[in-house]
């Protein structure tokens, strides 16, 4: 370990508040969730009951996109802002079975309790 670098305490997950990405975790089938996220996904569901169908259709909306880019427009560089949390059919998984030489960054911010920014 680099002894240069400040000491980073740890982040604490918080798992009595909901977070976006894991509610979205959720909708899409995943795994990566707490039930304080589900109880909101349920709830937020009530209002708009296609949001399962809605966060699916995106998802597979992106991977049209992506397959699209990597194939037929020949692009190698993505750049996926927002990420989320990582599920199935993510972006490098998807370009690079289309063009194995394709690469991506992933960039999202994630807040913990004091307010620090955290950046993936």
């Amino acid at each position: 370990m680099d002894s240069d670098l400040p000491a980073q305490p740890p982040v604490k997950i918080d798992t009595t508040v909901p977070v976006s990405a894991r509610i979205w975790n959720y909708w899409l089938g995943g795994k990566d969730y707490y039930p304080v996220d589900k109880e909101a996904g349920d709830r937020f569901a009530q209002f708009y009951p296609g949001i399962f169908d809605g966060a699916r259709a995106s998802r597979y909306f992106i991977a049209r996109v992506v397959r699209y880019l990597a194939g037929d427009a020949g692009i190698r560089q993505y750049l996926d802002i927002g990420t989320g949390l990582p599920t199935q059919d993510n972006t490098h998984e998807i370009a690079q079975w289309v063009a194995p030489d394709s690469r991506i960054a992933y960039v999202d911010n994630d807040r913990c309790k004091s307010g620090c920014a955290h950046v993936r």
